[in-house]
């Protein structure tokens, strides 16, 4: 904590809320630190296989644009993001500025439309936390400034104080996502698509796989080509690895 400042009992968490009041509570929390916007996006396998950042399957915001989740989950900002490429591949809080007076981490990656709408929006300085965990998910949390904080307040623990917030906060959250949520959505198999490929993984032949779901050779055979075509893999052992990437395989 800030010297001098503690969570209110109005703000504490409770075992009640759902992912949006949680995020409302964030929210309250984060004016200790001067933030004016809070960003919370979770992508349970982040990158595809071919190094590709993958859209997040949970993505909330407070005191941000209507339209940014939009544009940068269904348009593609986020893949464009330069924030979100830095955390991915970091473990420590990132602080950047798209303002070109001002520097930071972003000092040679201040244009494109990612700058130029956040600038737009006078939202385009913040820190970012990436929250790796011990599977394959990401998350990041994202505090915005409108006004540039002190250097003073940057050189103090205020950093160190919003990655603890900032892994405490996912841990709530977290436990809020629906399940599906939890998974991929990058590629989409069937239940019974995931069935066929996992008794591949575990070595049946064709015939064996059919015996023990009850079907036809010619059922399964459908099933393992769909699989494959969903998941871009060129052969059976392509599409095993492939599953296994997305975190489909047990």
């Amino acid at each position: 904590m800030i010297p001098g400042v503690t969570m209110t009992d109005a703000l504490a968490p409770s075992e009640s809320d759902d992912f949006e009041a949680s995020l409302d509570r964030a929210m309250g929390e984060v004016g200790r630190f001067g933030i004016d916007a809070l960003i919370y996006d979770y992508a349970p396998v982040p990158f595809t296989p071919s190094g590709d950042i993958i859209t997040p399957s949970v993505f909330g915001a407070r005191n941000m644009p209507e339209d940014m989740a939009a544009l940068w989950c269904a348009q593609g900002l986020y893949q464009r993001d330069p924030v979100q490429r830095m955390a991915l591949g970091s473990v420590q809080p990132v602080y950047w500025s798209y303002h070109f007076e001002e520097h930071s981490a972003l000092t040679d990656a201040a244009q494109g439309a990612v700058a130029d709408y956040l600038r737009d929006c006078k939202l385009a300085r913040g820190i970012t936390v990436p929250v790796h965990l011990p599977g394959r998910g990401s998350a990041t949390v994202s505090g915005i400034w409108r006004q540039r904080p002190s250097e003073q307040a940057l050189r103090n623990s205020m950093l160190a104080e919003f990655m603890l917030f900032a892994h405490g906060l996912h841990d709530r959250l977290i436990r809020k996502v629906d399940a599906e949520l939890q998974s991929t959505t990058a590629v989409r198999l069937t239940p019974r698509e995931r069935e066929c490929i996992q008794l591949c993984a575990d070595g049946l032949s064709d015939k064996q796989v059919a015996h023990a779901l009850d079907r036809s050779i010619s059922t399964v055979v459908m099933h393992l080509q769909s699989a494959m075509r969903k998941l871009g893999a060129r052969n059976r052992a392509q599409a095993i690895a492939r599953a296994a990437h997305y975190g489909m395989l047990h």
